[in-house]
């Protein structure tokens, strides 16, 4: 499907850089932007670790409370689970 979109001078120019800095065209560096984005944005389609390590940080998880290193992002973590049940 054909999509066609305007962009600021400035937005073009930046498109144009990065694109050839990754020695690729600009529609195909807007469409592995746009996977990319979608990736991030869609948490159904993220494994636990990754939506863990966005939302709690990369050293513990919402399944293991313990395993969060920060005391403060623990006691969270130990709340919502107390309120809401065990997460995963």
């Amino acid at each position: 499907m054909a999509i066609s979109i305007r962009l600021p001078s400035e937005d073009e120019a930046l498109l144009g850089r990065a694109a050839g800095t990754l020695g690729m065209s600009k529609s195909e560096f807007i469409r592995r932007s746009i996977a990319a984005y979608a990736e991030k944005m869609l948490p159904g389609e993220q494994t636990l670790a990754e939506i863990d390590a966005r939302y709690i940080g990369k050293g513990g998880g919402l399944r293991q409370p313990e395993s969060v290193a920060d005391p403060r992002k623990r006691a969270i973590v130990e709340r919502l689970r107390e309120k809401h049940g065990y997460a995963g």
